[in-house]
This record gives structure tokens, sequence and C-alpha cells, in this order.
């Protein structure tokens, strides 16, 4: 069919189609397109005010769609922060001058709490993937569901399942995002004959979700199984 093998450097809708062991190479590329911009912009001098317009509209969006599949190896995303930050910071063109006047961790804070308002790339990342992770428990009959089941949790559930064997680096991504979720979600109670009374966040009490009560007639036992059959108890 003259169909052309891909190599290792080729890519699939924007995306790297293989991965190395070296993820700051592969994903070097993002880094590359942030610094480039930021170097385009560097040729004019503009006010502080422009400045953070091109970080947050610009600078700040070219990973995105790449970090709504993979999570970026935080090495990259710190690389990329402090070249956002020198370029703030940095007051005119012929300015050498690199000092960072203040910490990205500070300049990613709500102008409210003391910060300038930026993002953390991080974070970002993190929040993008928990979109794919709500994806999964919310349409577990799409597609990408039913074969991320049928490999990795098919005999039990997402929120529950562990690594698993030769796991995918995309996989690696959503689990790694799948602690936010757990950490801000919780099980609202209908017929309860899947959601178990123990490990299982399912207490109207965000702050303490989970039954600390541990009795043997319990374990491995359903919320159903505290119904009374029949009746609204």
């Amino acid at each position: 069919m003259q169909i052309k093998e891909a190599n290792d450097n080729s890519k699939y809708l924007g995306l790297p189609n293989i991965l190395g062991r070296n993820k700051s190479v592969v994903f070097g590329y993002l880094r590359d397109k942030v610094t480039a911009n930021i170097q385009g912009w560097m040729e004019k001098n503009v006010s502080r005010s422009v400045k953070e317009i091109l970080i947050k509209m610009v600078a700040q969006t070219l990973p995105s769609y790449a970090m709504s599949v993979f999570l970026l190896p935080l090495e990259l995303t710190r690389d990329m922060e402090k070249a956002m930050a020198q370029f703030f910071w940095k007051s005119t063109q012929k300015n050498n001058s690199k000092i960072t006047w203040m910490a990205w961790e500070r300049m990613s804070k709500h102008k409210q709490a003391g910060g300038l308002g930026f993002k953390s790339l991080r974070y970002v990342n993190l929040a993008m993937l928990g979109k794919q992770c709500w994806r999964l428990i919310t349409n577990p009959d799409s597609l990408v569901a039913r074969v991320y089941k049928a490999k990795y949790y098919a005999d039990s559930d997402f929120m529950s399942d562990k690594l698993g064997s030769s796991p995918s680096f995309i996989w690696r991504s959503i689990l790694e995002a799948r602690k936010v979720i757990s950490a801000g979600s919780s099980w609202r109670i209908g017929m309860g004959n899947k959601i178990r009374i123990l490990d299982q966040p399912w207490l109207n009490d965000m702050s303490s979700p989970y039954i600390s009560t541990i009795s043997p007639s319990i374990i491995n036992q359903n919320i159903a199984s505290l119904f009374r059959s029949c009746t609204k108890e």
C-alpha cells in the first residue's frame, strides 16, 4: 500500500508517535517553541503589561494540547516557566540582566493572593489530565474507556485500579492526575451496589468521606448490603 514506516521522530496529530525513556528530550520541542516565541518578543521593547498578556495568552497556551494527553516532566515545565519569568522581568533588550525578582511559585498565585495571576504549568497539566480521568469515570461506555478497562482494570474500577503491568506513558499520566480527582470527589449513593463500604469515599462529609470504623461484617461489602430490601431504610 506504499505506506511509509514511522520513525522515532514522527508525530501523530501533532504529538510524538514514539516515546523513549528520556521524556525531556521527547517533549523538548515544546520548550523550543516557547523559547523561540520569547526570543522574538525580546527583539521588541514592550511594556510589562504587554509581556503579561503575551505570556498568558501565547506562551502558556502552547503546550496545552500536549498537556491534555501527557504528564510533562517537571524539569521541562520549570524550564518553560523560568524562560517566561526572565522575559517578564528583563527591562529592555539591551539589558542582559536576568534577575527574577519574584519566584514563579508566587507569580502563579492569584493577584488577590499577592501573585501576578500566571499559571503553574504543572497544576494546569494535572487539571487537564484530570478531565480525561473524569471522562473515563462518567462515560464508561466510550471506546477509550472500554479499551483502558480491558487492558488495565478488567476486574475492578478506574478509581481503585493500580498501575498494572507494562503501562503506557499515557496511562501513567492519567493515574497521576487521578490523585487530584480522588482528593476532591465522592460517591453519590443510589442503589449502592457498586460502592464498597470501605476504602471508597461516600460519606456526606468532604473533610472525612471514608469509613474509619472497621468491622469484619462489612469487609468486601457494598453499600447495598446496608439497605433493607423493599424499604427506604
